[in-house]
């Protein structure tokens, strides 16, 4: 086994590290994966045979807009818009976040088009796996639409926020989970925790009945490994994890501390503490603001 450090390379890349995600759905050579869990995800209402892919950094007409980088944006053939967000840690102000992402899809279709209209609005679907929980009583997952208050009825099926709160997701095996898309996110689970194998998360797939395209697309992701990366990639992976691995400590550590207060302002602090120390390990300013939700401006005062 190959030695670059710190790490192993030894098994499946980890898909809650944001090298590793866009590694397994944001390139090119694996569109098709990426497809496979849009399909899982919102089949049978939406079927995606193609899709492109778009600049994450999600600009806007105005300088002052604040700057968003995303880890996957992508567009299918019918223009509806998908951006798919891994988020590790508890993010007080998520649901903001998710909304001001598909609020800023919306504004990009209208942006340097002369003819353009608002009949020419397409979809826009904002996905969140989430490794945390963001509410009280949480569950799997739930879907977001603009409905009305007084009737149950739909204002407008373009705007849809979904959210996955992996923590939810208990299944022990891949035969326990109830659809597809939950396969998918225990096969994920499985290779960020290492809780089994190469081969183990293999012979699981084959002994479930299901379609056989469906099938690939899972042994494809669950074969996305570290002996595949060339050894700049390996590079670029490697002080990603260690990152993570830096950032989930002191993430750990600070909720352990903010549940001790139990205060509102305990909370704020644990962000506070949770940006320093990040600081301190020399994390990047954009992953300091997806870890605590603090703003750029606010974490800068830290410094």
């Amino acid at each position: 086994m190959e030695h670059t450090g710190q790490f192993v390379r030894r098994g499946p890349i980890n898909p809650f590290v944001d090298w590793g995600f866009k590694y397994i759905f944001g390139r090119e050579e694996n569109k098709d994966l990426l497809m496979g869990f849009l399909n899982q995800l919102l089949g049978p209402e939406i079927e995606i045979d193609n899709i492109r892919y778009l600049n994450t950094e999600l600009l806007g007409d105005n300088p002052e807009l604040k700057r968003c980088v995303v880890d996957v944006l992508a567009t299918d053939s019918d223009e509806n818009r998908y951006l798919i967000e891994m988020q590790n840690a508890s993010d007080h102000f998520i649901r903001q976040r998710l909304l001001y992402y598909a609020c800023r899809l919306v504004d990009q279709m209208g942006q340097h088009r002369q003819s353009w209209e608002y009949g020419h609005i397409n979809r826009v679907f904002a996905i969140c796996l989430m490794n945390f929980t963001y509410e009280k009583d949480p569950i799997l997952r739930d879907d977001y639409q603009l409905r009305s208050i007084y009737r149950d009825r739909i204002f407008s099926p373009l705007f849809n926020i979904i959210t996955l709160q992996l923590p939810c997701l208990r299944s022990q095996s891949a035969a326990e989970c109830r659809e597809s898309y939950e396969i998918l996110l225990y096969l994920l689970q499985s290779m960020s925790k290492r809780m089994k194998t190469r081969e183990e998360l293999l012979a699981e797939i084959e002994g479930i009945d299901l379609p056989e395209h469906t099938k690939e697309v899972f042994r494809r992701v669950i074969n996305t490994v570290e002996d595949d990366l060339t050894d700049d990639q390996w590079r670029d992976y490697e002080l990603d994890l260690d990152k993570y691995q830096r950032t989930m400590s002191v993430i750990r550590t600070g909720r352990e501390e903010g549940r001790e207060e139990g205060r509102e302002e305990g909370r704020t602090e644990e962000r506070v503490r949770i940006a320093k120390a990040l600081i301190e390990n020399g994390v990047s300013l954009e992953t300091i603001v997806k870890s605590t939700g603090l703003s750029e401006e606010e974490i800068k005062q830290l410094s």
